[in-house]
């Protein structure tokens, strides 16, 4: 398809984006073919006439959350059928990360990931070693005339832990596979010359006018409502959305979806009166547009102005909650809950987080985690580290109630000896007040949050495959979860879940974040009562694991 058909095809669904639907197909069709000028004094085979334009090597899009840059760039790649992939930035959690999914993120588009997988290749770590893996996928592709790859980094500006010439490197990638066209979406206007290279195409995406987002609005079909007519609608409607957007949408500079969503919300409520048949002031006895606005100006004060608040809980289930009656019964938690792969994560991180690395091999060796013996060792393991505690608290309480200890001192400091029990006493006493829901009476003691360690994504992957309520039954013909708990992680960590181990221990802000290593380990973030409520739905019990756990 030609840019001009392709942008006219597309004008339809997605209005108002038609000269950057044009500029997308243009640059990122598949090359053109040249028809070259022939000498009258030359006679030349008729197939050389046909000549390939290179393919872009990069390629910049930018604008604003909510102007649909990554949904027009979708659709142009699957109108022209160019081979592509999306790889989203913010679901990468380091910058290793992100090449490791850029290269599987490509190999799976291509259709060669089983191969790789088998052949045990894939392991990228650096910018260099990811444009040699890339070249070698692309190379089998690239034998055909005319062909083109498209790797799209959406969001690639709000990378975590990106060093300074990631995207310079990125958008260099283009250059050295001539069969490569990297598309960076970025979220903000870029700076001159942030590539470090001049004369890369940028398509910038603005903000949607007045006239363009009323326009967006009543290209759709209004809200259905029963018994209204059309030729009603037809007279009200247009200017009920002009006086949505002039009062609550472009003071705030809401997005479509927003302007949207509070039309559907506005509109039942607008036109009540029309419905309900009430009597209209005036001698004509007929609603028009000015006598509703007079009607109903206050539901543009309360229920818009609440429609322009963002809820994580939906108003209905709200209002149920407060129109519920107490009970005497125990009511559900009112915390909000994770999915299945999240909760296991999470309940992974708590658990390296609570429990000694030293530990490691009693309680989550994978030869003898689920057998009986096991079970035995970690609560024989449990029961001795109490009883080194207990012990530990009975010596020191003597000593503050003897007063002959009192009258040898004499006021003096008194020095503690280091030794093994005393380190034992130590683990035993931060693990204990940790134990499980299921083990008494909850997670008690002082924060959890306060006394949890770091650890390292190594030892999470680990503790993961041994809590696993359902493992695989052959875990050779299952694809590797690594990426899959790299996403999830990243998710955690935006609802401060889970946190690195540089801002849990107050260092973030004094530093900068600027260590290596900050992104290495990790530590948990969330009181450990509500671990074990998620835990348990899932059938993983956490006191079973914990050092300080019961039994």
């Amino acid at each position: 398809m030609l840019p001009a058909q392709v942008a006219s095809a597309l004008s339809a669904q997605w209005p108002c984006r038609e000269a950057q639907s044009r500029q997308l197909a243009s640059l990122l069709s598949v090359s053109r073919r040249i028809i070259m000028v022939q000498s009258p004094y030359k006679e030349t085979d008729p197939t050389s006439e046909q000549h390939y334009t290179p393919s872009q090597p990069a390629l910049v899009v930018s604008g604003i959350s909510a102007t649909c840059k990554s949904t027009i760039l979708r659709a142009v790649l699957s109108a022209t059928k160019v081979p592509h992939t999306f790889v989203r930035s913010t679901e990468c959690i380091t910058g290793r990360h992100l090449l490791t999914k850029i290269l599987w993120n490509t190999l799976e588009a291509i259709g060669q990931k089983e191969e790789w997988e088998k052949a045990g290749k894939g392991r990228c770590e650096h910018i260099s070693g990811l444009s040699v893996l890339l070249e070698e996928a692309l190379q089998a592709q690239s034998n055909r005339k005319g062909h083109k790859f498209v790797l799209v980094l959406d969001e690639i500006d709000r990378q975590r832990e990106a060093s300074p010439t990631l995207l310079s490197a990125l958008a260099r990638l283009g250059e050295i596979i001539p069969s490569l066209t990297v598309v960076m979406v970025l979220s903000s206007t870029p700076r001159p010359l942030f590539l470090q290279s001049a004369g890369v195409p940028h398509i910038n995406f603005p903000p949607y006018t007045r006239r363009e987002a009323i326009e967006i609005i009543l290209s759709s079909n209004p809200p259905t409502i029963d018994g209204l007519a059309d030729e009603t609608v037809a007279q009200i409607y247009p200017y009920f959305v002009s006086t949505v957007f002039d009062s609550l949408v472009g003071p705030t500079a809401g997005s479509i979806p927003n302007f949207r969503s509070i039309v559907e919300r506005l509109w039942p409520q607008f036109i009540a009166p029309v419905l309900n048949e009430e009597p209209a002031p005036g001698e004509t006895g007929e609603w028009d547009f000015s006598r509703l606005l007079v009607k109903n100006r206050s539901i543009f004060r309360h229920q818009g102005e609440s429609a322009l608040v963002h809820r994580i809980v939906p108003d209905e289930a709200t209002s149920s909650i407060t129109r519920a009656p107490l009970a005497k019964t125990a009511l559900p938690s009112a915390l909000p809950s994770l999915p299945y792969f999240s909760t296991l994560i999470l309940t992974s991180a708590y658990l390296a987080s609570h429990t000694p690395q030293r530990l490691d091999t009693i309680f989550f060796s994978k030869f003898s985690s689920s057998s009986l013996s096991a079970r035995n060792k970690r609560a024989h393991h449990r029961r001795r580290l109490k009883v080194l505690s207990q012990a530990q608290a009975e010596e020191r309480q003597a000593a503050n109630d003897d007063p002959s200890t009192r009258r040898r001192g004499k006021g003096k400091r008194t020095k503690t000896r280091i030794t093994k029990s005393t380190l034992s006493s130590a683990f035993a006493t931060s693990s204990a007040t940790t134990s499980a829901v299921g083990g008494g009476g909850g997670i008690t003691g002082p924060s959890t949050i306060l006394t949890a360690r770091s650890f390292p994504l190594e030892r999470l992957l680990a503790i993961y495959h041994a809590i696993d309520p359902n493992p695989p039954a052959t875990a050779v013909r299952v694809a590797a979860v690594a990426d899959r708990i790299y996403a999830e992680l990243a998710t955690l960590r935006r609802l401060r879940l889970v946190v690195p181990a540089a801002s849990h221990n107050g260092m973030a802000s004094s530093s900068g974040n600027t260590s290596a290593d900050a992104g290495d380990k990790w530590c948990v973030n969330v009181s450990g009562d509500w671990v074990g409520e998620l835990a348990k739905g899932i059938g993983v019990e956490v006191g079973e694991w914990l050092a300080g756990g019961l039994d």
